[in-house]
C-alpha cells in the first residue's frame, strides 16, 4: 500500500524547453501515478493544471540547481529533453546523488555527440550504415576533399552537436567538396569530420526504450527535414511529423531491432557503457534494407509530438527506473 501511495504522489521534472519537453510533460501529467510535472524552463504553450514552470540553470558539471530542486521537492524522476545536458553528464550527476533520471550517462550519450564515435562503434558492431570515412587534424578539410574525389557525391557532417543542422546532403561532387569549407560555421563541433556515402530512400525515426539491457520500440514516425518543398534545400531540426509512418511495416520494426537496436544496446553494455534512457534511430529505408544514418540519445523533435500522444500504455511506467 505504501509503494502504491508513494507511486501515486510522484512528482516529475522535465528538463528542457521546446516543444518535445511540454509534450512529454503533458503525457507525464495524464498518468495517476504523476501529481506535479514540473517544467524548466518551459514555453509559453498552455499547460494543465498538473504542469507549472521554472528556471532551473542546466550549468555542468555539478547541476547544482537540479539537484537542489529535485532534493527540496522530493523528485522521483528527472526526464531529459535535450541532448546538451546529457552530452555534458547530468544523468551522471543525478544518479550520483540518488535521484532517478530518465536519460544515458554521459558516456553513453556519445553515441549522439560524437558522430565518428557512432559509426565506429557501428563498424564495431556489424550494424548496417553508409559506408564512412573520418577526418581529423590539419590536413581534416584535404584528406576529406580528397575521399570525396574517389567516391563522388558524399554527405558531409560535422562530428559534435549542432542541434541537427551540422549536416549537408549534397547533390554533386563540387556542392559535396564545397560542404567541407562550410563546415566551419559549427566551430568545435566540426573539428572532426565523418563523410559518407550518400543513400537513397525514405526515411523514418525510430524511439526505443532501454534499460541498458532490454530495448522496447515506439511507433515508426516520419519528419520533414529539408527547408524547402519538394524535399529541396538545406536540412534543419525538422519542419513537422507524423506517425505512424505507413511506409515502417511491424515487420520492418522487427528488422531494425534485430539489426541496429538490440545489437547496439547489447555492444554499449559490453563496452562498459550501457545504454538507459531513449534511443532514437534516424534510418535510410534503403534498397538493401534498414541503414542508420544517425543515433540520438533522447526523445527527437518533432517526431515526440505525434508520438506519445498515441501511446495508449503510461508514460510514467515506461520512463521510471
Amino acid at each position: 500500500l505504501a509503494q502504491v501511495f508513494v507511486a501515486a504522489m510522484a512528482h516529475v521534472v522535465v528538463l528542457g524547453g521546446g516543444g518535445r519537453e511540454h509534450c512529454i510533460a503533458v503525457t507525464l501529467a495524464k498518468s495517476e501515478k504523476v501529481h506535479r510535472v514540473t517544467l524548466s524552463p518551459g514555453n509559453g504553450a498552455l499547460l494543465p493544471s498538473k504542469v507549472e514552470t521554472c528556471g532551473l540553470s542546466l550549468m555542468p558539471p555539478e547541476f547544482s540547481d537540479v539537484l537542489q530542486f529535485c532534493k527540496d521537492h522530493g523528485v522521483a524522476l528527472v526526464v531529459v529533453g535535450p541532448e546538451q545536458p546529457l552530452v555534458d553528464g547530468v544523468a551522471d550527476a543525478l544518479c550520483a546523488a540518488g535521484i532517478p533520471v530518465f536519460g544515458p550517462s554521459k558516456a553513453a550519450a556519445e553515441l549522439e555527440g560524437s558522430k565518428a564515435y557512432s559509426k565506429q562503434l557501428m563498424e564495431r558492431l556489424g550494424v548496417p550504415t553508409a559506408a564512412f570515412g573520418v577526418f581529423q587534424g590539419p590536413t581534416c578539410a584535404a584528406d576529406a576533399k580528397a575521399y570525396i574525389e574517389k567516391n563522388g557525391v558524399c554527405v558531409v557532417k560535422a562530428s559534435g552537436l549542432c542541434a541537427g543542422k551540422g549536416v549537408i546532403v549534397p547533390t554533386s561532387r563540387e556542392e559535396a567538396l564545397a560542404a567541407v569549407d562550410e563546415m566551419t560555421q559549427f566551430g568545435s563541433a566540426s573539428e572532426i569530420l565523418v563523410v559518407e556515402e550518400l543513400l537513397d530512400g525514405p526515411e523514418v525515426s525510430l524511439f526505443a526504450v532501454s534499460d541498458g539491457e532490454t530495448v522496447v520500440p515506439l511507433i515508426p514516425a516520419q519528419d520533414h527535414k529539408r527547408i524547402f518543398d519538394g524535399d529541396r534545400g538545406p536540412n534543419t531540426g525538422g519542419m513537422g511529423a507524423y506517425a505512424p509512418a505507413p511506409i515502417c511495416s511491424q515487420e520492418m520494426v522487427a528488422q531494425i531491432m534485430d539489426t541496429v537496436l538490440k545489437p547496439v544496446v547489447q555492444g554499449m553494455k559490453a563496452e562498459g557503457r550501457p545504454y538507459v534512457g531513449c534511443l532514437y534511430a534516424g534510418l535510410m529505408l534503403s534498397s538493401k534494407g534498414p541503414r542508420v544514418l544517425e543515433f540520438n540519445c533522447r526523445f527527437g523533435d518533432p517526431e515526440t509530438q505525434v508520438v506519445l500522444p498515441m501511446m495508449s500504455s503510461d508514460l510514467f511506467d515506461l520512463l521510471i527506473p
